[in-house]
């Protein structure tokens, strides 16, 4: 016996809303096939007008995906980036391909262990995160048959030494995370590293920790001499470019909890001393996203780019890891800078770990910390049950499997549930 508390949606297919017209296209468009193949008659090719419906239906799926700061301008659209990107994603359905999108992310856990997270390695915050992207490309396979991709770039190395986190630790947290999507069967999410895209690792599949330390310093160091120092740009962005600034206040808000635990900022001996550090240390890593930015432009410019910054939609699409279902519209914390609190509704919020301690008990999987559940009687099933928590949000009750077999709930459980 398994109970799930409450049914959650299949997907993110809950915040889509695909048109009538559309639903009757596809509807006689399966028809069709199914004539044709009794009839034996080989299909004709898609014109190009058919090219561009399905694309369009395509950026339909990412556009419910994403959230974007007002546009000012009541006449243009919620995604100002979306003609943009139609084009690429029309290239795509008329080649027959994947749609591929390249998202910049999941470098590594915080160094605020104290107050943000509970470790260095995924938990829960993670996993629901590559629910949503798997769900992305699982939403983008209705509407086009050859599906999506999602290529998590990883920049992990990219800014683990200016934050004092070890490239021992950005290794693990990123084995751990492949290691939870292919567990998942997420064949449609890849990593792509650094030393990836500068071409240090063609035939070494898979990339051992050795081979990876070995060529970190010089993936950084080429980094910053191929793609240019971007000192003067940077600075001239952030004063002219509302995005670029938007990103530079959240690296300023994040290193100010932060930096409090690394070494990084140990040697500052006033507040106003630790306030400039702050502000040098996000000085760079703009500095090192900028090369990181044109290092994609370069190998991938064909990618649909998505980001886990907000941002007005112009050059990317901005997506959320992470749904709170009680504020839907929000744009959470990312899963490497939180921990997730769980509800009895089985609903989550992205909260840092001093805050909900009190009120929340902290839960483990597999040996590790996984997220916070709010304290109750009700979750007081005892050790023969497992709680499973769902995607986007549920909980799923089922006695805990056992080399003798499933063992029934007890009656004292069910009568809980």
């Amino acid at each position: 016996m398994a109970a799930t508390l409450p049914a959650s949606t299949s997907g993110a297919s809950s915040l889509m809303n695909l048109d009538k017209q559309y639903l009757f296209e596809k509807r006689l468009a399966d028809l069709e096939s199914q004539i044709q193949s009794l009839s034996g008659i080989q299909a004709p090719p898609k014109s190009s007008a058919s090219h561009g419906i399905i694309a369009r239906r395509v950026l339909d799926v990412l556009q419910a995906y994403g959230r974007h700061t007002e546009c000012n301008n009541e006449n243009k659209p919620n995604w100002l980036g979306r003609e943009k990107f139609l084009p690429r994603v029309e290239q795509y359905v008329r080649n027959q391909q994947p749609v591929r999108m390249i998202l910049p992310s999941f470098p590594w856990k915080s160094i605020n262990r104290i107050d943000k997270v509970t470790g260095a390695l995924p938990d829960l915050g993670e996993a629901l995160a590559l629910d949503r992207l798997n769900a992305l490309c699982l939403n983008i396979g209705e509407v086009y048959e050859h599906g999506a991709e999602v290529h998590i770039a990883t920049d992990g190395l990219v800014f683990n030494d200016l934050v004092g986190i070890s490239d021992d630790d950005t290794w693990e947290y990123s084995v751990a995370l492949m290691d939870m999507a292919a567990k998942k069967g997420f064949t449609r999410i890849k990593l792509l590293r650094v030393m990836d895209f500068l071409g240090y690792t063609e035939g070494k599949s898979p990339l051992t920790k050795d081979e990876y330390l070995s060529v970190v310093d010089k993936s950084r160091a080429e980094l910053d001499s191929q793609f240019g120092n971007p000192d003067k740009d940077v600075r001239q962005m952030i004063q002219t470019d509302e995005d670029t600034l938007t990103t530079y206040r959240g690296f300023i808000r994040f290193l100010e909890t932060d930096l409090r635990y690394s070494s990084v900022a140990a040697h500052s001996r006033s507040g106003h001393q630790y306030r400039r550090i702050v502000k040098e240390v996000a000085m760079k890593m703009m500095m090192r996203a900028e090369s990181f930015t044109k290092i994609i432009q370069a190998k991938c410019p064909e990618y649909v780019r998505l980001s886990i910054h907000p941002s007005r939609g112009t050059v990317k699409l901005s997506v959320p890891l992470l749904v709170e279902k009680h504020n839907p519209k929000s744009f959470p914390r990312t899963p490497w800078h939180s921990s997730i609190a769980v509800a009895l509704d089985g609903s989550y919020r992205s909260v840092h770990s001093k805050d909900v301690r009190e009120t929340h008990d902290l839960v483990t999987k597999d040996g590790r910390p996984w997220c916070f559940r709010e304290k109750s009687d009700l979750f007081d099933l005892g050790n023969d049950v497992e709680i499973e928590h769902l995607y986007p949000w549920g909980l799923k009750v089922q006695p805990r499997a056992t080399q003798a077999g499933d063992i029934r709930l007890s009656q004292e459980a069910e009568e809980r549930l």
